[in-house]
């Protein structure tokens, strides 16, 4: 079988080591990707560190586990009832995962499924320990598995590094559209500073508010992020 490097968790706690592991398998329902870049969140260092202490009722991957919850890369194969995905495409890799079948999901609402998990994260319920088990391998891989349902083609114009920013990015994005901000608007951003505050400043702009306010503890930081857009910010 080929093998390929991972960075892998042996112990919470304890720095990642680079292992060499098999390259996974795709089922017929699955893409096999060549991971390019992998975004890191802010908050992995709380989930390998205190996860287990903090929130006991929401499983990790067992260990050792490669973590990494947003992978971008090339498509190395496809299993052979992936209908819309070929190889050598570039894609984005959704970490979202869930049944796909009980109501919530068919509704559209994954996050309420008693499966819900975040591939190479962590899981909402004990359940999804089932997901884990099916897609152990998360982006700090060279190679990972994914339903095809989970991958999204990105153009060319777009660096991996940028796709690997894209499901962190996305909660801003989904939390301004459910304010329904736009052309007119003001817009106030709790935590401005951070990652995902700058995110939803930027998006907030781009979607034409006509003012951002925002909060936030250092001074610093503030300045810098008013200089984004000094006369809308």
């Amino acid at each position: 079988m080929a093998k390929m490097l991972a960075a892998r968790l042996h112990a919470l706690g304890e720095p990642m080591s680079v292992d060499t592991v098999d390259v996974p398998t795709p089922r017929p329902t699955d893409v096999l990707v060549r991971v390019k870049a992998c975004g890191i969140v802010p908050n992995m260092a709380n989930v390998i560190n205190n996860w287990p202490t903090w929130y006991p009722h929401q499983p990790l991957p067992k260990l050792p586990a490669i973590f990494g919850l947003d992978p971008a890369g090339v498509v190395e194969a496809v299993g052979e009832a992936v209908l819309n995905t070929k190889p050598g495409d570039r894609v984005y890799v959704s970490p979202l995962r869930s049944c796909g079948s009980c109501q919530v999901c068919r509704g559209g609402e994954l996050s309420r499924c008693r499966y819900f998990t975040l591939n190479g994260y962590f899981s909402t319920s004990r359940d999804g320990q089932r997901i884990f088990d099916l897609y152990p391998y998360g982006g700090f891989a060279e190679y990972m598995t994914a339903p095809q349902y989970s991958i999204v083609n990105i153009p060319d114009t777009m660096t991996f590094e940028q796709a690997g920013k894209l499901g962190y990015i996305g909660t801003s994005y989904r939390a301004l559209k459910h304010a329904g901000a736009g052309p007119g608007q003001v817009a106030l951003i709790d935590g401005i500073t951070g990652t995902l505050g700058v995110a939803s400043t930027l998006l907030a702009l781009a979607s034409g508010v006509s003012r951002v306010l925002g909060t936030g503890r250092n001074e610093e930081l503030l300045k810098r992020v008013q200089e984004l857009a000094p006369d809308r910010i």
